[in-house]
């Protein structure tokens, strides 16, 4: 367990503080973007713009994974990579500690949070450490963070979670994947996943409905989620069976009112294939129409048109993973060699920064 008083001491200490003033910078009306980083083993997250020119940086005590942040933009919530034992909550706009949150007796954070729409409370993914069962928690902000209950997610080893537009429904993917904190990232259950997208009542923590790949696509890993403008709920998976084996990574469903299946959207075999099973980012862009999805291992980042359920760009570049919508067209993505990228309706990646020293993790956001 991390003292509170100590992380927050050493995040002052180090005097990482923005580059540019928070009045500054909001003068400028310009888009914030996070991601978390790794630099020489230490870690931290950073605000930056989308010319890839960091406004800030913010030491982490541990390796970080994704964010949630509030509507307000006023603040924000870096979540530890699983099994992770911290949440920080920090000012995204001018880039200061606020609050460590611990992770809770025999709970691990799972790497991705939402908050309800008026801001109050913040829903983390975590997993019971002794036996991994998967819950979201509860955290108060007008009450200093408490932790003030959990509900459960139906499965194990929650991953990502969203708010749907309806404002009232919590969307959850649930990987399916069985790991207890005595052996940490150990995948215990491979021949018996049981993945499952769900949804759930924020107010009472209800089941509103469970949705599972087909029996034979068991090993599909149900891990990160998009919802576009019709308020369907895209999903990037990863698959934990034989490289060779032929199955689809990115499916859309119609929300709790939907079918109980999944619809696999199409991707050519040359595509599919080149993503060596495995998705590690999803994100619409700004009209919601347009679903990218990376694939740090295939070196690519797909691009569907929502609305025609096609395929429609790919772009390459070594080990992306980040995507976040830029303001206008397009995606900004990140990747795990220090570089960024904005990735054109031509389906060009272009170098926005190139490589530093920062070595670029999983998620990026829009904190705009």
């Amino acid at each position: 367990m991390i003292p509170r008083r100590a992380v927050l001491s050493g995040l002052g200490a180090a005097g990482l503080l923005p580059l540019f003033g928070s009045a500054a910078f909001g003068a400028t009306q310009t888009r914030l973007y996070l991601n978390a980083y790794g630099d020489k083993g230490a870690f931290g997250l950073a605000g930056f713009d989308a010319d890839g020119q960091i406004r800030y940086r913010l030491p982490l005590p541990g390796r970080g994974h994704s964010f949630a942040k509030r509507e307000d933009g006023r603040i924000a919530v870096a979540f530890s990579r699983r099994p992770g034992d911290y949440a920080l909550v920090f000012d995204p706009v001018a880039g200061t500690a606020l609050h460590l949150i611990p992770a809770a007796e025999d709970r691990n954070f799972c790497g991705h949070g939402a908050f309800t729409t008026d801001g109050r409370l913040m829903y983390a993914t975590e997993a019971i450490g002794s036996s991994g069962d998967g819950v979201l928690g509860i955290y108060d902000a007008a009450d200093g963070w408490k932790r003030v209950g959990e509900i459960r997610t139906h499965g194990l080893d929650p991953h990502e979670v969203r708010l749907m537009p309806d404002g009232q429904t919590l969307v959850v993917a649930n990987g399916g994947i069985l790991m207890r904190s005595d052996m940490p990232r150990l995948k215990l259950n491979i021949p018996e996943m049981d993945p499952s997208l769900v949804y759930l009542n924020a107010r009472d923590g209800s089941l509103v409905r469970q949705v599972r790949p087909d029996a034979e696509l068991r090993q599909l890993s149900t891990r990160h989620i998009a919802i576009d403008r019709r308020g369907r709920v895209a999903v990037a998976m990863q698959y934990e069976g034989p490289e060779t084996d032929p199955v689809p990574l990115v499916a859309v469903h119609d929300a709790p009112g939907g079918s109980g299946r999944l619809d696999y959207l199409p991707m050519p075999e040359e595509q599919r294939a080149a993503m060596r099973q495995y998705c590690g980012s999803a994100a619409m862009d700004g009209s919601g129409r347009y679903l990218a999805v990376s694939s740090p291992r295939g070196n690519r980042v797909l691009v569907w048109d929502m609305e025609r359920l096609a395929l429609v760009q790919v772009g390459e570049a070594r080990d992306v993973c980040g995507i976040a919508a830029q303001p206008d067209a397009g995606f900004l993505v990140s990747n795990g060699l220090g570089r960024m990228y904005r990735l054109g309706e031509d389906g060009h990646m272009g170098a926005v920064s190139e490589a530093g020293r920062l070595q670029w993790d999983n998620h990026m956001v829009s904190a705009g």
